[in-house]
C-alpha cells in the first residue's frame, strides 16, 4: 500500500493502522488539512512513532486551481490537535511525492494506491503519466459522497479542496472506490475505544489515543456526535478488509462551477441512465455502509499489535 494523505487526525491514525495490517512501502502527503510543512511533519512523525522505516516524500504545496483553504478548525492549528508529538530523527525522502506514486506503481505488483487528502498528487501523476492506472492493484480513496456533505451542504472536504483534481481524477481512473461520507460517518470511533488504545500503554497506542481524544472533543462541539468518524482509517480498511463494506457501482462526476455545488461528487443512481442514451459507465465503487463494530475493533487491534510487534 502507499498512503497520500494529510495528517490530521484521521489521516495518523490510518498511517498506524496500515503500518501494522499493511506492507507500507511509502507516504506520499499534500495541502489539505493543514498546509504541505505540517502534513510533511506529521507524516514523518506518526511514521517515526510507527517504529517502522516507511519513506515520506513531500507533494503538492496547493491545490491545482483553487485558492489554498484548510480543515485546522477540525485538526487544530498543526494538524494534530493538541497532542505532542516526539522530535523528528529524520526527514523526508525526496520533495517529489508525484515521481516516488509513480515509480511505485512501475517497481511493486499490485500496488494499492490510497488517497485519503485532497487529490492533488494523484491528478499531477496523471498529467504526468496517464497510464497510471493501468499499473495499480486498486486505487482507493476517502473523499466525496452520495448524499451529504460536511465543509459544504454538498461537498466533503478533500474533494471541494481541490475539485478540479477530483474531477481529473474521477475522469481518468476506470474505476475509483470512493470511501465517502456515506460510510464514515457510521465509523464512530468513541471514549471505549481511546481508552482501550491508552490502557495498551504503547507509543503508537498512546499516540493514537490522544489524537482520538481530540477528535471526539471536535466532533462533538462541531457536530453534536457521541463519537468522532475516523474516515481515513476506514478507508485504509475497506481495502484491507473489504468483506465488511457495502457499495454500489455508479458513474460519479465532481461539479465545478455550481454556486452552491462546487465539489460536489454527482453519483448517478438513474437505472436507466439519461432519457435516450442508457446508462452512463461506471467509474466508482461507492461504499454506503460498513459493519461498523468490526471496522473499528480492526483499527483498533492494529494499532495495539502494532507496538507489541516492535
Amino acid at each position: 500500500m502507499l498512503i497520500d494523505c494529510d495528517p490530521g487526525l484521521d489521516d495518523a491514525i490510518a498511517l498506524l493502522a496500515a503500518a501494522q495490517l499493511t506492507d507500507l512501502v511509502g507516504i506520499t502527503t499534500v495541502n489539505g488539512n493543514v498546509g504541505i510543512e505540517h502534513t510533511t511533519h506529521n507524516a514523518l512523525a506518526v511514521a517515526q512513532v510507527s517504529g517502522r522505516d516507511i519513506p515520506v516524500h513531500r507533494g503538492a504545496a496547493r491545490p491545482l486551481i483553487a485558492p489554498t483553504i484548510d480543515a485546522a478548525y477540525v485538526h487544530g492549528p498543526t494538524g494534530l490537535g493538541s497532542v505532542e508529538i516526539p522530535d523528528l530523527d529524520r526527514d523526508i525522502d525526496s520533495d517529489d511525492a508525484v515521481g516516488f506514486i509513480l515509480d511505485m506503481a512501475r517497481s511493486v505488483d499490485d500496488l494499492q494506491l490510497v488517497a485519503v487528502g485532497p487529490l492533488t498528487n494523484i491528478a499531477l501523476a496523471l498529467r504526468r503519466d496517464p497510464s497510471l492506472p493501468t499499473r495499480l492493484g486498486g486505487f482507493t480513496i476517502m473523499g466525496g459522497g452520495a448524499h451529504v456533505g460536511n465543509v459544504t451542504a454538498v461537498a466533503e472536504f478533500n474533494v471541494w479542496a481541490d475539485p478540479e483534481a477530483a474531477a481529473i481524477v474521477f475522469r481518468e481512473f476506470p474505476m475509483t472506490t470512493m470511501v465517502g461520507l456515506d460510510v464514515t460517518h457510521r465509523v464512530l470511533m468513541g471514549a471505549t475505544d481511546r481508552d482501550r488504545m491508552r490502557a495498551a500503554g504503547g507509543p503508537a497506542a498512546t499516540l493514537a489515543a490522544d489524537l482520538l481524544d481530540f477528535a471526539v472533543a471536535r466532533a462533538d462541539e462541531i457536530a453534536g456526535r457521541d463519537g468522532a468518524p475516523i474516515h481515513d482509517a476506514t478507508a485504509v480498511m475497506s481495502v484491507v478488509a473489504p468483506e465488511l463494506f457495502t457499495g454500489v457501482e455508479r458513474p460519479v462526476e465532481v461539479e465545478l462551477s455550481g454556486a452552491v455545488t462546487r465539489g460536489m461528487t454527482v453519483v448517478d443512481d438513474r437505472p436507466g441512465g439519461r432519457a435516450g442514451e442508457g446508462p452512463a459507465p461506471a467509474n466508482a465503487r461507492v461504499l454506503l455502509d460498513a459493519d461498523e463494530r468490526a471496522v473499528i475493533d480492526g483499527i483498533v487491534d492494529a494499532i495495539v499489535a502494532l507496538d507489541a510487534s516492535r
